[in-house]
């Protein structure tokens, strides 16, 4: 059973029928916050062999339910900006969604979140058990410009950003992580523009055999932005970035089982 496991919250673009009638925009505003929402085609470029790492991908688009944020608000810093586990806010500041009722988010939660991260810790405990270690990464990408809603508004961007947990990001994970970056060309920052990186409630801050690191792609590297569409040169950057990653995953061994 492979120790790594590739979490892919956000390559989803899916909104069911039944979720798209409680979201006020209208198909060409929706379609325009999908492309600047989506963390495009990270399924693909962290898809690695099954031996090497298992994917766990969320199903439907973050726009529906953001399986990375905190369940309660209090606890989300994005949930001021109308980001947290539930979207009613886009991008741009703008209204999402209708108002979400106390029943209509405890029904969104048990359909998509709570599962969601069920079958997360199902993994890791799979491999703590089989294994004696895990690591996470997490996997994501990000717009070459600030979007409105982020934080981070400098815009000067890396290519690569590292995320890193205090807990679960060993020293030695976060240092080769960075030589691995750079040994194939591409600049890199430790969290920024964004900070931190996922592990399932019932492992965070508990279990330092759980290590994760978030793993962010600037998307000008390999996407059209303003269409969502793959640029050219594609395919040669997936396997680029796949080198990458494979020896992340090779050197995160030692690190995690046997922590300072």
């Amino acid at each position: 059973m492979a120790t790594t496991i590739i979490h892919v919250p956000h390559a989803s673009t899916e909104i069911p029928a039944s979720e798209r009638r409680a979201i006020v925009l209208s198909d060409a505003e929706l379609s325009d916050e999908l492309v600047r929402m989506t963390d495009w085609y990270t399924d693909e470029l962290f898809d690695l062999p099954e031996k090497r790492a298992e994917s766990i991908r969320f199903p439907v688009s973050r726009l529906v339910l953001d399986p990375e944020r905190f369940v309660d608000d209090q606890n989300e810093p994005m949930a001021a900006r109308g980001m947290g586990a539930i979207y009613t806010r886009t991008s741009t500041g703008h209204t999402l969604r209708q108002e979400l009722t106390l029943a209509e988010r405890q029904r969104l939660l048990g359909l998509y979140y709570w599962p969601h991260h069920e079958k997360l810790e199902c993994a890791i405990a799979s491999a703590l058990c089989e294994q004696g270690f895990c690591l996470i990464i997490d996997a994501h990408s990000f717009s070459s410009t600030p979007l409105p809603h982020e934080t981070d508004q400098h815009p000067g961007r890396p290519d690569i950003c590292v995320g890193t947990d205090e807990f679960h990001t060993p020293a030695g994970l976060l240092e080769r992580a960075i030589s691995d970056i750079r040994s194939q060309g591409f600049s890199v920052a430790v969290n920024r523009p964004f900070s931190g990186s996922l592990v399932p409630g019932k492992f965070y801050k508990k279990d330092r055999r759980v290590g994760s690191i978030m793993l962010e792609i600037n998307r000008t590297l390999y996407l059209d932005e303003h269409t969502g569409c793959k640029q050219l040169c594609f395919d040669e950057f997936c396997r680029r970035w796949k080198r990458v990653v494979a020896q992340i995953i090779d050197g995160a061994t030692s690190s995690i089982s046997h922590p300072p």
